[in-house]
């Protein structure tokens, strides 16, 4: 899971004493005497006091009652006192809501930079928080405020935007996703088809697969080279069955990767698919030349001198004359010894859940009982429960 590191400003609670009413001048008190002793006690009465400010209308409209209710909700929230923290429910969100009323109530004040600032950086802390907890829509929330804050300056914050949109994607809101990630977009922030590709699978995902085709073309025509969303259109025309086209953007992405076994036995399904046999061949062993422990490509390999085996087995079956229905089973027998030590080195490999593992198993006991090999076939019964 992608995770956010957390930022924090120097928690410098400069505390500024001027004429104001009781209750704010008790709570500036309280707090300064608790950051002198440590005293919990004085961080409880510098909170009841401050609440008691914010809500009376003489002081509840004035930028300093909230800076320090700011305060002291923040100094509660490094304290750690697990009472004080479980009596002020979630100080830190407190604390930042009211540095944000500080900006609100008045940007000129002398303290609403370091208010606005206070503001910006808790609630960008507050989405991580929550991020982390595996609350991706009340982190997506953060991370819009920190948005919307940034936005009353006049700056686009394209890391909160980012956030946003990490959060939607893992929150399953397809409509938030699609939303910042053509922001970023928008802003020239995909340097590499990252973007591209997070907005075609969001798209994918929530069934639009016009909008993710459009997205994808928008993709490679800006990063033409890019190896990711090459893939992307690769799979596309595999999955909707347009062989020739695959072929042609496979050379591509092999010139491009050449090491890469994937797209090797890609190009094997693609050349079957053509009825390429040699090509299809060439391209299974070079996958497994790659990748020595691929049983797919094992498998595959086997499978097609299988197939071709069984077609010149049908072949030489329908062959009245006998001397041609000698030679044809030689033809397929041979076929049949290719396909064995591919098929059961697939078989040597192959995770033992997985799906083909029962029709190997079935092909390799056939395959034995043609070539008289009495002790194989018999192993092959035995493991298909016989």
């Amino acid at each position: 899971m992608k995770r956010i590191t957390l930022m924090f400003l120097a928690t410098s609670l400069g505390l500024h004493l001027q004429a104001q009413p009781n209750k704010v001048v008790s709570a500036y008190n309280y707090l300064n005497y608790y950051l002198k002793d440590k005293e919990i006690e004085n961080l409880k009465n510098a909170r009841q006091n401050i609440d008691e400010a914010a809500e009376n209308a003489g002081t509840a409209a004035k930028p300093k009652t909230w800076y320090y209710r700011g305060n002291v909700y923040w100094a509660i929230q490094e304290s750690k006192d697990p009472a004080l923290m479980e009596a002020a429910v979630n100080p830190l969100l407190t604390a930042v809501e009211s540095y944000k009323k500080v900006y609100d109530l008045d940007p000129k004040y002398e303290y609403a930079e370091e208010s606005y600032q206070k503001a910006l950086v808790g609630y960008r802390n507050l989405g991580i928080m929550a991020f982390n907890k595996n609350d991706f829509n009340g982190a997506l929330g953060f991370f819009e405020s920190t948005t919307e804050l940034s936005a009353k300056k006049g700056v686009v914050d394209t890391s909160a935007i980012e956030n946003s949109s990490i959060a939607a994607i893992r929150g399953n809101n397809s409509a938030k996703a699609q939303q910042y990630l053509k922001q970023l977009i928008s802003y020239n922030t995909d340097k590499d088809g990252t973007r591209y590709l997070q907005l075609i699978r969001v798209q994918k995902e929530a069934g639009d697969t016009a909008a993710s085709v459009k997205t994808l073309m928008e993709g490679r025509q800006k990063f033409p080279n890019d190896q990711k969303l090459l893939t992307e259109e690769l799979n596309n025309y595999l999955q909707g069955g347009k062989s020739a086209e695959a072929e042609k953007l496979l050379a591509i992405a092999i010139e491009k990767d050449p090491t890469n076994h994937l797209l090797h036995y890609a190009s094997g399904t693609i050349f079957e698919d053509l009825g390429k046999r040699e090509q299809a061949i060439a391209a299974y062993k070079k996958a497994i030349e790659i990748k020595p422990d691929f049983w797919e490509g094992y498998f595959n390999l086997g499978a097609l001198y299988n197939n071709e085996a069984k077609r010149l087995q049908d072949i030489a079956n329908n062959e009245k004359d006998n001397k041609k229905y000698e030679a044809g089973k030689k033809l397929a027998e041979a076929e049949f010894n290719q396909a064995l030590p591919n098929l059961e080195k697939a078989l040597e490999l192959a995770p033992k859940d997985s799906p083909d593992l029962q029709p190997l198993l079935k092909t390799l006991k056939q395959i034995y009982s043609l070539l008289n090999m009495t002790d194989k076939y018999n192993e092959m019964k035995k493991r298909l429960g016989q």
